[in-house]
């Protein structure tokens, strides 16, 4: 059975009931401030008009989704600023599985193409980084601590100008090697956070998915191999992680334990037999 998911303390996804209050927080948490401040009036709108922040978003309906839409065409249709996000808040609801389905379609004409799961991340822009519920809260607790370095890099900062000699200021430059190293892992954490999926082992059943460390049998050529399925964007051979798009991946892709698959591969067919599935 699919598991419920919510967004605790600070916007964190946890398992649970998703309270509709839970999921706007999370979902503009994920923006950057000032359109999130921008979006949050038509946000709070709809929520109100369709139950209050304290319902769980997962009872939300479609019939629910379209009956708003109707009601509120004419504000839909002029106004980019009460569209908008609630399609970008459906979409992300739905890639973070805080609904069981995707709603956005039921906006009908203005559902502007939005999609969900995969095709969420795609509307809102950028690569889907496959992640577990503790995936995501390892890097939400990185940021945090990543933010917090901020006011001591910048007193550090702040120290070494003092020292009106700027062409041989050795404290200035290792502080602004610092600040670029911090800001560019924040800028990375954000965007995987902003991008991120959550794969929930349980609901797979036991098949290979994204995140899953598979050990195979090549049945022709009697080899065992172990490698990890990963995204695109994480594929490291030299570490054993393959992507989920490559050859063998699509292959291995929602098959258990026991199942044998065929490779199409351009040197040729290769059969392998699932022989265990972590994760």
């Amino acid at each position: 059975m699919r598991r419920a998911r919510r967004a605790g303390a600070g916007g964190r996804v946890m398992a649970g009931q998703t309270t509709a209050g839970d999921a706007r927080v999370h979902y503009l948490n994920s923006l950057e401030p000032e359109k999130a401040r921008a979006e949050r009036p038509a946000l709070d709108r709809f929520i109100e008009e369709l139950g209050g922040e304290d319902r769980p978003i997962g009872e939300l309906t479609g019939e629910e989704v379209e009956e708003y839409a109707a009601t509120h065409a004419e504000a839909l249709e002029h106004d980019a600023d009460h569209a908008e996000p609630i399609r970008g808040f459906l979409a992300y609801a739905s890639r973070l599985a805080f609904t069981a389905e995707n709603l956005v379609p039921h906006l009908g004409e203005f559902a502007g193409g939005a999609r969900g799961g995969r095709g969420a991340v795609e509307e809102l822009g950028g690569e889907a980084f496959y992640m577990t519920f503790e995936g995501i809260q390892a890097l939400e607790d990185e940021l945090a601590g990543l933010k917090g370095e901020r006011p001591r890099i910048a007193e550090e900062l702040r120290a070494a100008m003092a020292d009106k000699d700027f062409r041989e200021n050795a404290p200035l430059d290792a502080a602004r090697d610092a600040q670029a190293h911090l800001e560019a892992r924040i800028r990375e954490i954000e965007n995987r956070l902003r991008h991120a999926v959550v794969i929930d082992a349980e609901a797979k059943g036991g098949r290979a998915h994204v995140g899953s460390t598979v050990r195979v049998l090549n049945i022709d050529r009697d080899v065992e191999q172990v490698f990890h399925l990963v995204s695109p964007s994480q594929v490291d051979p030299a570490q054993g992680r393959i992507s989920v798009e490559s050859p063998v991946g699509l292959a291995v892709a929602n098959h258990s334990v026991g199942d044998e698959v065929t490779v199409t591969a351009p040197g040729g067919s290769i059969r392998l037999r699932v022989l265990a599935i972590e994760g």
